[in-house]
């Protein structure tokens, strides 16, 4: 793997001899997959190990100083922006819905030796999806398949908050949670009441927006139309539909319902998005 960089996002390969020694302050998002080798570092004033096998997240604004790297220390280190990410969306609060960007430090898991296979061949993926910059749509691939990344992180980090807080019975919080994440990436396009998502997690719908609301600040409804959301502007900026057929694709009764629900998320309607995508 070789680096790939623009101003919103990046994918790199990080060394021993080539990490950055001198403290700094983060401008953007980093997740970094450490694939050999060891580093200390403070995060925040909060002294870490980070080693083989861990997946660590940093949010903006913390500060990071090395104090120590192993010889054979290498790591994927994946950048993004805020901004790049929210910027098809109108919801500039999308990334607080990820518990593991919403820390003020760092979020490390140690994987298993399959997941890190998993994780490292994802990353690869996503570099060669940056690397096709001459694609009509490139930066919208780019930012599903980050989202993408970011979902079946988060899944992963609610499974390992559930095997530590061992006190939980089998359907705890953290696993209705995770449950949920994955049940709405199969299920958004088709079904958008709360209640159907509360009925396959045999809990009811007041229940799981109330995790959801302690989890991540939104509610369940919340999640289920940021994603449906999502998936409309993609269809409409990719030009192959028209506003009555991406509201069929989604499943809506009639466009004029799904248009209210458009201009009520981001302030306009889905032609005129549609035809300032042009």
């Amino acid at each position: 793997m070789t680096a790939f960089k623009n101003n919103d996002y990046s994918i790199t390969m990080v060394h021993a001899m080539n990490i950055l020694r001198a403290p700094l302050r983060l401008s953007g998002y980093q997740m970094a997959l450490c694939i050999s080798g060891s580093v200390e570092m403070t995060v925040s004033g909060e002294r870490v190990r980070y080693k083989t096998g861990n997946f660590a997240t940093f949010s903006p604004f913390n500060t990071l100083e090395v104090l120590e790297v192993s010889p054979d220390y290498r790591c994927i280190l994946l950048m993004f922006q805020k901004n790049f990410l929210t910027e098809t969306l109108n919801n500039i609060y999308f990334l607080e819905r990820f518990q593991l960007l919403r820390n003020t430090g760092i979020i490390l898991m140690e994987l298993s030796e399959a997941e890190l296979l998993l994780f490292t061949a994802r990353l690869h993926r996503l570099e060669g999806a940056m690397r096709d910059t001459t694609h009509l749509f490139a930066r919208d691939i780019v930012r599903s398949k980050i989202i993408v990344l970011l979902y079946r992180l988060e899944e992963l980090l609610l499974h390992r908050v559930n095997e530590v807080n061992n006190d939980l019975n089998p359907v705890g919080k953290e696993k209705k949670l995770a449950d949920f994440q994955d049940l709405l990436t199969r299920y958004y396009y088709s079904e958008r009441k709360v209640s159907f998502y509360a009925g396959l997690l045999n809990t009811t719908s007041a229940q799981l927006s109330k995790m959801l609301y302690e989890a991540t600040g939104r509610k369940a409804k919340e999640h289920i139309d940021d994603i449906r959301l999502l998936e409309a502007m993609h269809l409409l900026k990719a030009g192959r539909y028209n506003v009555s057929e991406v509201s069929s694709l989604l499943y809506y009764k009639n466009v004029e319902e799904f248009s209210r629900f458009f201009k009520k998320k981001t302030g306009i309607s889905p032609l005129r998005y549609a035809r300032d995508q042009l």
